[in-house]
C-alpha cells in the first residue's frame, strides 16, 4: 500500500478540533505519547522554527524526535529522530495495519489526516526508543490533536488573530486557546505577545500552578545582523551564551532564547556547549531562508499578518532594496494585508498559485488587491514560471505567502541545483554588513 497517498485521502476529511477520538486511536495503539518526555510549542508565528531550535539542542544529548507541520519538500519531513526522516516503510507498514475508522462512543469515527498522522508519529517515536520530542501544534493547542502528550514544558512563541473560524475572533480568544496546552506544575515559556494574550496567559497559569520564564526577561546585548548569521550573546536565570545563528532576523533571535529557556527547565538539561552546538546548526529551511546570493532569494513562508510584518521588517533590516515579490497565498488567508505589509519594501509583485489546488487564491483576483498597492503586477499561474521570469530579471527576489509555495520553491530550486552542478549556497558565507543592492 502506499502509505503517503492513503495519508493524504485523509485530507477530505477537513479539520476537526478535539481529543477524544485522538485519545482513542492512541489508547488503541497503547498511548505511544507516554513512551517519551516531551516539550510542546505553540503560537501564531514561530512555532515551527521553535520546536526546530529545541530537537537541535536535545538530540546533542538525548534521543530525540520532531514532529512538525506542514512540511516542505515532502511529508517524511514532518516526523524526524535524530537528523533522520521517518522511512517510507513504516508509514505502509502503520497504515496497513490501523484503519482511519475507529470506535469512538459506541459508534465509528473518521479519523482526520492530523489526527491519524499525529498518532503515527508519536508510535514511530515509540518505535524508535526516543528519550524526548519536540512536538509542534498543529493549529491552536487546546483541542489540536498534539495535546494529548503530557510535556515536561511547554512554549507559546507568539499571539495574534488567525484561524478567526476556528480559534475565535479576538486576541483573548486564541490567547485561551493556545494556553491549553500548558500542564499544571510545568513551567511555560512565553515568548513576545500583545498584552492582553498576555493577561489570559497569566490567569491559566496561575490556575495550573505553572511559572512562567518570558524571553523578554533575558539579557540580551552585542546584536549583530549579517545576510550570513546572527550574533549575539544572552544571560538567562540560568546560564550564559554566545551564540551565532544561521537562522536570520531579530523574531529569530527570540525563537531561540525561547527554546534555550525551554531546554534549561528540563531535568538533565544540555550542557552550554550542546545548546551553542545546536542552535548554531543550518538555516531553517523555508524561515528567511537564503537560497541564492547573485542575486539574493530568499524564501520565506510567511503567511499572515504579523509573520508579513516581520519579513518586511527583515528586508528593511538586511538593507534589500526593492526586490521582486514573487506572492501566492491561500483563499483563508487575509491576503490584502499581506501584500499591503510586502508594498513597504517593495515596488513589484510576481503573483503566482500554489499547489494546492481546493485552498490556493486564484491569482487573477490577488491581481486585483494587489494593484492597489504596488506599481509593478504581472502574474504566472505556475510556480516554476514564476521562478524562470525571476532568474531571467537577475533581481534580489523574496518568495513568501505560503509555506506551500515554498515548499514547491525549494524543489524547482534543488532541480536548479543538479543543472548547475554548483551548490547555490555555499558554506563561505558572505560577511559584508554593506547594503543588497
Amino acid at each position: 500500500m502506499n502509505g503517503e497517498k492513503f495519508l493524504f485521502s485523509l485530507s477530505r476529511f477537513g479539520i476537526k478540533l478535539g481529543l477524544g477520538p485522538t485519545s482513542a486511536f492512541a489508547k488503541y495503539l497503547g498511548d505511544p505519547q507516554n513512551s517519551f518526555r516531551s516539550v510542546h510549542v505553540a503560537g501564531s508565528n514561530g512555532k515551527g522554527s521553535t520546536a526546530t531550535f529545541i530537537y537541535r539542542i536535545l538530540k546533542k544529548r538525548f534521543a530525540t524526535g520532531l514532529y512538525t507541520s506542514p512540511h516542505l519538500r515532502r511529508f517524511t519531513e514532518r516526523i524526524m529522530v535524530g537528523d533522520r526522516e521517518i522511512p517510507e516503510e513504516f508509514i505502509n507498514n502503520f497504515v496497513s495495519q490501523h484503519k482511519s475508522i475507529i470506535y469512538y462512543n459506541g459508534e465509528e469515527t473518521q479519523l482526520t489526516f492530523f489526527e491519524y498522522t499525529t498518532n503515527m508519529a508519536f508510535d514511530f517515536f515509540k518505535s524508535q526508543g526516543i528519550h524526548y520530542a519536540s512536538v509542534e501544534v498543529g493549529l491552536g493547542g487546546r483541542l489540536d490533536s498534539t495535546n494529548i502528550i503530557d510535556p515536561d514544558v511547554s512554549v507559546i512563541t507568539s499571539i495574534s488573530l488567525e484561524h478567526t473560524d476556528k480559534l475565535g475572533g479576538s486576541i483573548e480568544y486564541i490567547a485561551k486557546e493556545k494556553g491549553g496546552i500548558i500542564k499544571k506544575g510545568r513551567p511555560l515559556v512565553l515568548g513576545r505577545v500583545p498584552e492582553s494574550a498576555r493577561k489570559i496567559v497569566q490567569e491559566i497559569a496561575k490556575q495550573k500552578g505553572s511559572d512562567i520564564l518570558e524571553v523578554d526577561d533575558c539579557n540580551v546585548r552585542d546584536l549583530e545582523f549579517l545576510i550570513s548569521g546572527t550574533r549575539f550573546k544572552v544571560e538567562t536565570q540560568k546560564d550564559r551564551y554566545e551564540i551565532e545563528l544561521k537562522a536570520l532576523g531579530e523574531h529569530q533571535v527570540r525563537n531561540s532564547i525561547a527554546a534555550i529557556l525551554a531546554c534549561e527547565s528540563i531535568s538533565e538539561a544540555p550542557k552550554r556547549n550542546e545548546f551553542i552546538a545546536g542552535l548554531q546548526e543550518d538555516q531553517i529551511p523555508g524561515r528567511f531562508e537564503v537560497r541564492r546570493r547573485d542575486p539574493l532569494m530568499i524564501l520565506d513562508g510567511a503567511h499572515n499578518s504579523e509573520a508579513t510584518r516581520i519579513l518586511s521588517s527583515n528586508i528593511k533590516r538586511y538593507s534589500i532594496k526593492d526586490p521582486l515579490i514573487i506572492v501566492g497565498v491561500l483563499k483563508d488567508k487575509n491576503s490584502y494585508n499581506i501584500l499591503q505589509s510586502l508594498s513597504e519594501v517593495a515596488e513589484s509583485v510576481l503573483i503566482t498559485e500554489p499547489n494546492e489546488l481546493e485552498r490556493k487564491k486564484d491569482s487573477e483576483d490577488l491581481k486585483r488587491e494587489a494593484k492597489l498597492f504596488f506599481k509593478e503586477v504581472e502574474v504566472q499561474k505556475q510556480p516554476a514560471k514564476a521562478l524562470e521570469a525571476s532568474m531571467e530579471s537577475r533581481r534580489n527576489t523574496i518568495v513568501t505567502g505560503s509555506l506551500y509555495l515554498v515548499g514547491e520553491m525549494e524543489l524547482l530550486l534543488d532541480e536548479v541545483e543538479k543543472s548547475e552542478k554548483v551548490p547555490v549556497e555555499g558554506k563561505e558565507a558572505e560577511k559584508s554588513t554593506e547594503p543588497v543592492e
